[in-house]
């Protein structure tokens, strides 16, 4: 009898032991759902006092010929004109990317190639590695998710993350992004973007935030797609609402190969 008591009490400390060990989902929201019209006019209206800026930092891309790691600094400014400059090893001019209104330009200091074009996702790609439109791309430097066009969106708890979960629909249903938050419904942790048929073409993770006057902005931004990872960029220092110089969205070179992407 005794022996049985004995192994019962072994059995049961044995589980609770075993339960303790059991990792705990993360926390769901407690609140009531919020209304999700409300929650993305707060997300966009985050960006409406940050007219222009400038960062410095990291930027690592993961594809082509294996992982390389540039110095990089930023400049951007609505509705969208943005500069990004990337530095070789000892600080020589390594690529120059220019969107400037409706156009582009990407010159290569190391082989002299200048390519010219509309600035759409398809010639941005180039660029990028994934299709994205000129103003997502300048909100996204800005350290701000992009929220694509929709024609209804619904949101839920995210049990993954114990957080919120929008998702935004096109006409007929279509799945066109999706946005992570946590349950303080302002902060984006992921989003991801869709084509037209519903595939996965490329998703944004935002960590490590920090507080830039007036602002709660990310300092680490990996990017990937169905492949695997295609950037990350850490940012190092950022400065909003900055004076632009005159010229500086333009990109003077001579010499060298040149391809318009619009011929």
């Amino acid at each position: 009898m005794c022996s049985n008591q004995f192994i019962t009490f072994v059995t049961l400390v044995s589980l609770l032991s075993f339960c303790g060990c059991v990792p705990r989902p993360n926390a769901l929201p407690t609140q009531p759902t919020p209304d999700v019209s409300r929650v993305l006019s707060s997300i966009e209206e985050q960006g409406n006092d940050l007219s222009s800026f400038r960062g410095a930092g990291r930027l690592k891309a993961a594809r082509g010929s294996g992982v390389k790691s540039f110095r990089a600094v930023w400049i951007g400014s609505k509705p969208q004109s943005l500069r990004v400059e990337t530095l070789g090893p000892w600080g020589q001019p390594y690529l120059t990317f220019v969107v400037n209104g409706p156009t582009f330009a990407l010159y290569s200091h190391q082989d002299h190639r200048h390519i010219t074009g509309k600035a759409t996702p398809r010639n941005l790609s180039r660029f990028a590695s994934m299709p994205v439109r000129p103003q997502d791309l300048l909100t996204l430097l800005s350290g701000r998710p992009p929220i694509l066009s929709f024609h209804r969106a619904k949101i839920g708890v995210s049990t993954a993350e114990g957080g919120w979960l929008i998702s935004l629909y096109k006409t007929w249903g279509r799945l066109v992004e999706k946005i992570w938050l946590k349950d303080d419904e302002t902060t984006v942790e992921q989003i991801e973007v869709f084509d037209g048929w519903g595939h996965l073409q490329y998703r944004i993770a935002f960590s490590e935030f920090h507080h830039v006057e007036p602002f709660h902005l990310p300092h680490k931004i990996d990017i990937s797609d169905p492949e695997g990872p295609l950037w990350s960029i850490m940012v190092e220092r950022f400065w909003t609402n900055v004076s632009i110089p005159d010229g500086a969205y333009n990109l003077n070179v001579s010499g060298g190969e040149v391809t318009d992407l619009n011929s």
